[in-house]
Formats: C-alpha cells, structure tokens, sequence
C-alpha cells in the first residue's frame, strides 16, 4: 500500500543509549498499567498531531 514507507527504531538511529530505552519501556509499562495516564507517552507518540484541533465534521459523528 505505501511502498516508500520506512519503519526505523528512531531510539537506535538517534545513537541513544539502552538506558533511555528502559525508561520508555518504564513509561509504557505503567501507562498500560495504569499507573499514570500516559501523557507523556502518548506525547512521545503523537507530538504536535495530539494538539491540533478536532475537525468539526468528526465532532458531529461523535455527538450521542
């Protein structure tokens, strides 16, 4: 379907070390946990996407 799409390890390409990597997978375990609410995971995921606007067509559909 998206034959130019490219799936990297961003940690690995970035040089970062093993040790930032467990505190992600910390920060993920306890999101899926429920010991915090991921803010700072979903952030991580989404970035700048999480703050834009929802548009008003998708309000309407999920109005009850």
């Amino acid at each position: 379907m998206m034959p130019n799409l490219r799936i990297t390890d961003t940690l690995q390409s970035s040089g970062s070390t093993t040790g930032s990597r467990g505190s992600i997978d910390q920060r993920i375990r306890a999101f899926l946990s429920g010991e915090s609410h991921g803010e700072d995971v979903l952030g991580a995921l989404y970035g700048a996407t999480a703050a834009e606007p929802i548009p008003e067509r998708l309000l309407a559909l999920l109005k009850p």
